[in-house]
């Protein structure tokens, strides 16, 4: 199977808190490889493989109260660990005209031992 290339993709390792004082909604800024039992992200700053995925959801986090995430959360090193994508596209406006949902849809498939969360409703700006 070929992975699935989504780009470009906003990444967070944990939650934006306004307390962090970060100017940006994201991290790093790069690639979501969706590949048949993992997500590999290749960022401008890093690399971050991600298997043993627990569950897939969407929403809003943290500070950023315009665009939803996509949350994805799984064991690294024997400990829960979260990370979070949005599509960085148009600024980062492209995940208001569905792009963060095409990411949710080409990821929720490896969500082990909960089932996928149902796309909440779209809200109406």
């Amino acid at each position: 199977m070929n992975p699935t290339v989504l780009t470009p993709v906003w990444y967070l390792p944990g939650e934006n808190r306004w307390r962090d004082l970060n100017l940006l909604a994201f991290k790093d800024s790069g690639r979501l490889l969706v590949l048949e039992d993992a997500l590999e992200f290749q960022g401008r700053q890093e690399r971050v493989l991600i298997t043993d995925i627990r569950r897939v959801s969407i929403g809003k986090q943290g500070r950023d109260f315009v665009n939803d995430w996509v949350k994805v959360e799984y064991v690294s090193a024997a400990a829960p660990a979260t990370a979070f994508f949005a599509d960085g596209s148009y600024l980062g406006w492209g995940g208001v005209f569905g792009g963060t949902r095409r990411i949710l849809a080409a990821v929720q498939h490896l969500a082990k031992g909960t089932p996928p969360s149902p796309l909440p409703p779209r809200s109406r700006p």
